[in-house]
């Protein structure tokens, strides 16, 4: 394995990309080859079943939460395992005890995720609003004009899908936490290139898909929550396979309904799904070895070089030049005749993949990039 992120050698832990440079990361990370490979040998296991123990469908699982909780600096035992980033908002959306004229307020143009959810909430009587703010991104100084007496949570993302432009996560949570309000945080679209330490934070709730930035296989997510508002949440479920966590395999039948699992119990069901934990989890040990806070570095000297390599004659910057709100995605707007998709096709037959949203172009690095592949694709764009 790879000892540095800033030569490049993290390159040769993926692909092969046959020849082409992959800058969607935002849309879905590539697997390194340590998670294909773990892929495999969970293949073979299913194939001679006899390989399979027991005790995997338990260990499997909790290798996968001590991995998690590594990476935002948690306690594994406050790990929700789900299967999107959706499963944990659903949880919140579905486990708090709403009272008729609570408030949820949501960020004007945010990424859908983090709307539906709340939507259903309205025929209880729960009023659903969204801030209005001048400028890219909300404050603290403009979410605390927007809280009211009614406000009972506040949800957004850490980096906003559209515009690439990052939140100050500490800054509101210090303004939710002061005023007694809920702050439930997105992070699929950073963590993994940032770093978050939720012990340092005021946030009550971080949810987050496992296919991006954590380079995870698809249908892969987990939640944290503070106990107190895990432990204030109405269960709408019960799965058998924590319920007989630690009982010997004689008392299987023994259906008496467990309080002490804590996370576990709000678990997406199947938590023995070995062909998605086994290669999440070694994804998030590759990302843990090689060091979150260095890879956040290195993402951000490759976004400085297309920034500072970006022809502004054709291209308007629509993410942040620099400071604390630029985010690992960069968000380019076409000047000249082209649009958005006509550029995203031509860059896809020079081998270059980047996404296009609402018309602009969203390039979206990540460490599996090297310098040459950002010189490969300032190259096409300046064609």
């Amino acid at each position: 394995m790879a000892t540095s992120v800033g030569d490049g050698r993290y390159a040769a832990d993926f692909g092969p990309f046959d020849g082409r440079s992959w800058f969607n990361t935002a849309h879905q990370g590539p697997l390194p080859k340590v998670a294909v490979q773990a892929a495999q040998e969970c293949l073979s296991q299913r194939i001679r079943p006899s390989e399979i123990r027991d005790a995997d469908f338990f260990e499997v699982p909790q290798r996968l939460r001590d991995a998690l909780a590594g990476l935002i600096g948690a306690a594994s035992a406050d790990i929700i395992l789900g299967n999107s980033t959706s499963y944990g908002l659903d949880l919140l959306a579905n486990g708090i005890r709403w009272e008729r004229g609570d408030e949820i307020l949501l960020v004007k143009g945010d990424f859908p995720a983090d709307i539906y959810p709340w939507f259903v909430l309205r025929e209880k009587g729960v009023e659903i609003r969204f801030c209005e703010f001048l400028g890219p991104v909300i404050t603290a100084e403009g979410l605390e004009k927007e809280i009211s007496g009614k406000t009972r949570l506040f949800c957004t993302s850490w980096v906003n899908s559209f515009t690439g432009h990052a939140i100050d996560v500490a800054a509101l949570g210090r303004v939710c936490r002061d005023r007694g309000v809920l702050f439930v945080l997105n992070a699929s679209q950073a963590l993994g290139a940032c770093v978050l330490d939720i012990q340092g934070t005021a946030v009550d709730a971080v949810t987050c898909c496992g296919y991006k930035w954590m380079c995870g296989p698809y249908g892969t997510g987990f939640c944290w929550l503070t106990p107190p508002l895990r432990e204030s949440l109405v269960p709408q479920h019960a799965y058998w396979l924590p319920m007989q966590a630690g009982k010997p395999l004689d008392q299987m039948r023994d259906c008496t309904l467990r309080q002490d699992l804590g996370a576990r119990a709000l678990d997406i069901f199947c938590t023995a799904n070995f062909f998605n934990f086994v290669p999440w989890t070694a994804c998030l040990n590759y990302i843990l070895d090689a060091g979150p806070e260095r890879i956040a570095v290195y993402d951000q000297q490759i976004v400085e070089k297309v920034v500072r390599g970006l022809d502004r004659d054709r291209f308007e910057l629509l993410s942040p030049e620099n400071g604390a709100s630029r985010s690992p995605l960069i968000v380019i707007r076409p000047l000249n005749l082209h649009d958005g998709l006509q550029w995203q096709q031509r860059l896809a037959r020079a081998g270059v993949d980047v996404a296009v949203r609402e018309g602009n172009l969203r390039i979206a690095p990540h460490l599996h990039n090297t310098m040459a592949d950002v010189d490969r694709l300032l190259t096409e764009l300046a064609s």
